[in-house]
């Protein structure tokens, strides 16, 4: 007659345990690094919410040029801040018409002032989404925050 005996490896069992917790671990830090900008609500000082919130715009591409010839692509990342629920709302419904034209200003640009083989110019790119984001809400109380701009060559 053969015996299965049950062998408890300790060691096993504290590297899988350990293995575990680092696991949870990771996605505790992941989700708390990212509730700033999925809140939709601050605290001030004071203790009082603050009326501002965010819009994530979803990510776009666009071609970029070298010489008149397509060599590579931008991809932007951004968001759009808002001063109250109301201006928020408003955001969230004109969001095609605002994408939309974040992809038009982007490739404009990419097109007659940026070249794939030179740094893009940011402060270009967001005071250009500035004044389409103003023209499409029809109102200034909107901020655009750009988070990401990727250039890949070909």
């Amino acid at each position: 007659m053969i015996f299965m005996t049950w062998h408890f490896n300790l060691a096993q069992a504290k590297t899988r345990l350990l293995t575990l917790t680092l696991i949870l671990f990771g996605v505790l830090i992941s989700g708390l690094a990212s509730t700033p900008v999925l809140a939709s609500e601050e605290k001030k000082d004071n203790g009082e919410a603050s009326k501002e919130s965010y819009v994530k715009v979803p990510s776009f591409a666009v071609t970029m040029y070298h010489r008149g010839r397509p060599k590579g692509n931008m991809t932007i990342q951004m968001l759009v801040k808002l001063v109250d629920s109301e201006r928020r709302a408003t955001a969230v419904k004109y969001m095609p018409r605002l994408s939309s034209a974040y992809v038009i200003e982007a490739s404009r640009l990419s097109h007659d002032y940026f070249d794939v083989t030179q740094p893009v110019n940011v402060a270009m790119l967001g005071d250009a989404f500035q004044l389409v984001t103003n023209k499409v809400l029809g109102h200034t109380h909107a901020r655009v925050l750009i988070s990401d701009v990727i250039v890949n060559k070909r």
